[in-house]
Order: structure tokens, then sequence, then C-alpha cells
């Protein structure tokens, strides 16, 4: 009687416990999260499929069907609710079932257009240098290219300032600029940490480096998502922008603001101390393979880009000579399989699905619907305000979304708004997508220095401000001057 009774109450408390340990697993946590992810989705979900029955209207069949995915594309841009690499999945197959099939269209039509953006010239310049860019930090030779950079500039905090604007922005055209951002920080955070919070270059420096990693992927088509989504609409109005042409148009601006961010920050914040140091000593103790692959990955990186920026001397195209380090560095297994399988291939799903997106607003006549709502942009007799506007545009909505997404929403909308610019429309947008700096969430790297600790929200607005305004500004002067020769 007496172990039945203590079974009982042994069942009764496992019970109880356990009850209250679901209850909490289900409240807190990972679960939450997931539930709070759902109810977001669905209410994203909704409000786009309200929003749509408001605004399709009399619209044709293909318009509506379009609408509904740029509502639900900005939708789930904008909250996060789902990856948005899965969003760019999503575009693809929503485009290829709904135009592929009779469910809802009369007759099927022909998508292959839709799912031919994975071979786009674009995404195979990107994946030439994400591959590169992978070469070069398994073998360090990106961390020995910077820190080789900034040694010249001595001690001088001013100096030692610029070189590290320099070395992320030039670093940032070749290598990712979070990838630029995490060799720089790990740099310097341990001078930051020297000076103290009562050194405000400490905190100038962590703020300069993603501000220019963020402006010196401008200068390349492979310096950032946006170029090659930007590169890529203007092939689809007839003009094709190779890799030394994007450097023509990107590189002076980028130089500009990294030197006018530095003006700015040397002068706004200056040093108590007269002479700093970095530690470099931290590259030691990565374990980095031997000479060989040293030498292979040297000798690809330079023949990749000295045939990219020589590319209109011979004429290969700049995708072709992506795939030098691909099958070179691939081959000689200084990437493996399972470094092959580590390369951000979800941003190739994005700038793959952003694309096709850009062609169905474009194909269905939804672009030249909207732009003519908007039209009051392209009212006047110069193309100046228009791309004021849309570019103002662009870097406040790249503040609180991926960059890449916003380029991919408002592009096919924008070359509509100004007839007879639409490259010059593409290369302001593309570009001053790279402009959105105000907030820690605005772009990677500025994640990267506010995870430091060392640094609040508010130390990023005045240089986001800075370069929220002069940052277009320098994009659509420059364009306007030479964007009528590469047309």
């Amino acid at each position: 009687m007496n172990d039945h009774t203590d079974q009982q109450s042994s069942y009764g408390e496992i019970g109880w416990r356990d009850s209250r340990a679901a209850v909490r697993s289900v409240l807190s946590g990972k679960r939450i999260r997931l539930l709070a992810r759902f109810v977001l989705f669905a209410v994203v979900s909704i409000g786009a499929l309200a929003l749509w029955r408001m605004l399709a209207g009399q619209l044709p069949v293909e318009e509506r069907v379009v609408l509904l995915l740029l509502l639900l594309a900005i939708g789930f841009w904008t909250t996060e609710v789902i990856p948005a690499f899965a969003v760019g999945l999503f575009i693809i197959g929503y485009l290829v079932f709904a135009f592929g099939t009779t469910v809802v269209i009369d007759e099927p039509q022909d998508v292959a257009r839709y799912v031919d953006t994975w071979s786009s010239p674009v995404i195979w310049i990107m994946l030439g240098g994400f591959v590169l860019a992978d070469g070069m930090s398994r073998t360090g030779l990106d961390r020995a290219l910077l820190m080789r950079a900034i040694r010249p500039a001595g001690t001088r905090p001013d100096r030692v300032l610029l070189a590290i604007m320099l070395a992320a922005a030039v670093g940032s055209m070749f290598i990712s600029n979070t990838s630029t951002t995490v060799l720089l920080v790990g740099a310097v955070l341990p001078l930051v940490r020297q000076l103290g919070p009562g050194d405000p270059f400490g905190r100038t420096v962590l703020i300069a480096i993603p501000l220019a990693a963020s402006v010196g992927g401008m200068g390349t088509i492979i310096g950032s998502s946006p170029n090659a989504i930007a590169a890529g609409m203007a092939a689809e109005f007839g003009t094709t922008i190779d890799f030394v042409s994007w450097m023509v148009v990107g590189v002076p601006p980028a130089l500009f603001l990294v030197g006018a961010a530095w003006l700015y920050l040397s002068r706004s914040n200056p040093s108590t101390s007269t002479s700093v140091s970095l530690d470099f000593n931290g590259d030691s103790a990565v374990d980095l393979p031997g000479r060989r692959e040293s030498l292979i990955v040297s000798a690809t990186a330079i023949a990749t880009v000295a045939m990219w920026v020589t590319s209109p001397l011979h004429g290969i195209h700049a995708a072709a000579v992506s795939l030098i380090p691909i099958v070179v560095l691939s081959m000689t297994q200084i990437l493996d399989a399972n470094r092959i399988r580590s390369l951000p291939w979800d941003t190739l799903m994005l700038i793959a699905g952003g694309l096709s997106l850009g062609e169905a607003v474009v194909e269905s006549g939804l672009a030249a619907r909207i732009a003519s709502a908007l039209s009051f942009l392209g009212y006047f007799e110069s193309p100046l305000p228009g791309l004021v506007g849309l570019s103002l545009v662009t870097v406040t909505l790249s503040n609180f979304m991926s960059n890449t997404a916003t380029v991919a929403l408002i592009l096919p909308i924008a070359v509509g708004i100004l007839p007879g610019y639409e490259v010059e429309v593409c290369l302001a947008l593309g570009l001053s997508a790279s402009c959105a700096l105000l907030l820690p969430v605005s772009t990677p790297p500025n994640a990267i220095v506010h995870s430091t600790g060392e640094v609040n929200s508010r130390d990023f607005r005045p240089g986001g401000l800075l370069i929220g305004l002069l940052g277009p500004a320098a994009a659509i002067g420059w364009v306007t001057i030479v964007g009528k020769f590469i047309s």
C-alpha cells in the first residue's frame, strides 16, 4: 500500500514537473521565436493579400499575378520573417508555377527566362569573386595584404585612420565587405581597448571600418550584390557593363566618400594620443596552409584580377574570367568540398531571385503601370530630380532591409519612370544602395562592429547621415558625367 501510494505520488510529481517544463519550453527560447515568426508570416501574408485585392482591380491577369508576388516579396524582405535567400527561391518557384501552368493563366508561357537567371553572367562573376576571396582567406593572403597596407601609415592617429579606411575600401572591392570588416576589427580591437573610453579615437576607428568597407564595395561589380543586379538590369536595356566600366563608375565616388568621411571623423573626434600602434600579432596564431597553396592562390588572384581589369583589351567577358579561380582552386584542392559548400550560396539565390522578379515586373507590364503612377518624378526637363528622389528612397529602404532586396524591388519600377535614362538609373541606384549605414542592422559590417560592445547605436548616426546624404549626390553627379559614355 505504501509502495503504491509512493508510486502515485512520484508519478504525480513527475507529471506536474513535465507539464510545467513543457509550458516553459513552448513559451520560451527557440519555440517562442518560431511561434512569433509564424504569426508574423501569417500577418505579412494576409496583409499582402488584402492590399493586393485593393490594388488589383481590373488589371490583366499577368499583372495581378506579379503584383501579388511583388507585395509578398516586399513584406518578406522588409520583415525578414523568412530568410532573404528563401524569398529568392520562392520568387522563382512562384513564377514557374504561375506562368508555366494553366492553373492561373489560360496558356502556359515560356518560363525559362525566370530560371535562366541562375546562369546570368552576374551570378558567375559573383561566384568567382566568392571563390577567390575564400581562397585568399584560407591562405591568409587577405590578412597579409590588408595589414601590409596599414603599416606604412606610421603611428599618427589621423594617418592610421586613413590607412585603415583605404584598406577597408580597397579590400571590399575584391573581398566581401563582411570579411574585410572582420579582419580589420580583429586588428584594431586591441588598440581600442587599450585606449579606453576616454579616447574617442577607439570608437572613431571602429565606426570608420564598416563605413569604408560598405562604400568601398561600390568600386567593382563583385564588391556588392546591388552592383551585380544593377549591371544585370542594364544589360536588359542593351548596355553591357564590364568589370572595368563599373570601376570607372564606382571607384571615384567610393574614394571620394572615404576621403570625406575621413575628414569628418578625424576632425570631429580627434585622438587624445599623439601616437597609436596596431597589434598584428594575432595573425601568427592562424593555422595556414603551406607555401604551395599560397603561391597558387597568389598567382590565381593576380591572373584573375588582371584579366578582369584588362577585359576591354582581350574581349573575354568577366564571367568567363571568373572560371579561373573556380576551376584552379577547386582542382588543386585548395578549396575542398566542405569549403565550396560553405560559400555564400544564399547570396547567389537572392540575386537570382531578384533578377527573376525584375524580369517579371518588366515583362508583365506592371513596371510601366507603377511608373506611370510615379511619373511625376519624370515630369522635369532634367532627369536629376527623379534620380535624386529614387536614390534617397533606395538609401532609406536599404537602412531597414537588405540592400540587395531593395535594388531588386525598386530597379524594375525606377527604369520606367525615367525612359531614356535606364542605364543611369541602374548605376545611380546600385551605388546608392551601398550608402545605407544609419543603423547597426543596416549592413553586416555595422552589425559586426556593434557586436564588439565598444560602440552604441547612436555612434553610427553621424557617419550614416553623412554618407546617406552625400553618397547619392556623389553617385548621381559622377554617373551623369560618365554614364553617357558607357551607354
